[in-house]
């Protein structure tokens, strides 16, 4: 797949996902608040959406775009890839942020590269990450306790991904948006953007 096919179109020049530590927003616009039925306990990594548990079914190196999942004995797991086209450029820049109210750890990158970034900002609540691929697999596993939800956005690059190579839990379900909000509830069956507008990712994000 061209990274061209990757990405939206002229359109979709939504900026990444905002700064570490900014409150999840919700469709409801209410400031942040969880929409209701959102755990907000501090159960360390249960009542995640059906749609996000488990590894996507027949993931290979090649298949096209971001995989994110829930494992269903806890953590979470985020791989890229992309096919390999004959004759094409080959090399594909994935980056992205996921953020959380808790703190993310345990982060264990998957075939890291010498070109491959991965670090958590310096609040602990934002993985930022930039792998260059070249239709293999690259990615990273890691934890997030006591938080009602996560934010995730993806480029491709440097341009947002469309939905379509977004993939979501063992069916690979796509999105509503990027970026788009986890909601950590079990009535909860679809993503959807942040109510308020994406700011500029800080500084210290890996550039695209």
């Amino acid at each position: 797949m061209r990274s061209k096919a990757l990405v939206a179109g002229a359109v979709a020049a939504t900026a990444l996902v905002g700064a570490a530590g900014t409150a999840l927003a919700t469709t409801s616009g209410n400031g942040g608040t969880p929409t209701s039925g959102a755990t907000t306990s501090c159960d360390a990594d249960a009542h995640w959406p059906a749609y996000v548990q488990g590894m996507p079914d027949g993931f290979d190196p090649g298949d096209d775009g971001v995989y994110l999942w829930h494992n269903p004995s806890g953590g979470w797991g985020l791989r890229v890839s992309h096919p390999v086209l004959p004759g094409k450029a080959n090399r594909v820049v994935f980056s992205g942020a996921i953020t959380s109210r808790g703190t993310i750890g345990s982060v264990v990158k998957v075939r890291d590269e010498k070109d491959d970034v991965v670090k958590v900002g310096p609040d602990g609540h934002t993985l930022y990450f930039r792998f260059v691929n070249y239709g293999g697999v690259d990615g990273v596993d890691f934890t997030t306790t006591c938080t009602p939800g996560l934010r995730a956005g993806f480029k491709a690059d440097g341009t947002v991904i469309a939905t379509r190579f977004v993939h979501l839990g063992d069916h690979k379900v796509s999105p509503g948006s990027d970026p788009f909000i986890v909601r950590r509830s079990d009535r909860d069956v679809t993503t959807t953007a942040p109510a308020t507008a994406a700011q500029n990712p800080p500084a210290s994000t890996p550039a695209a």
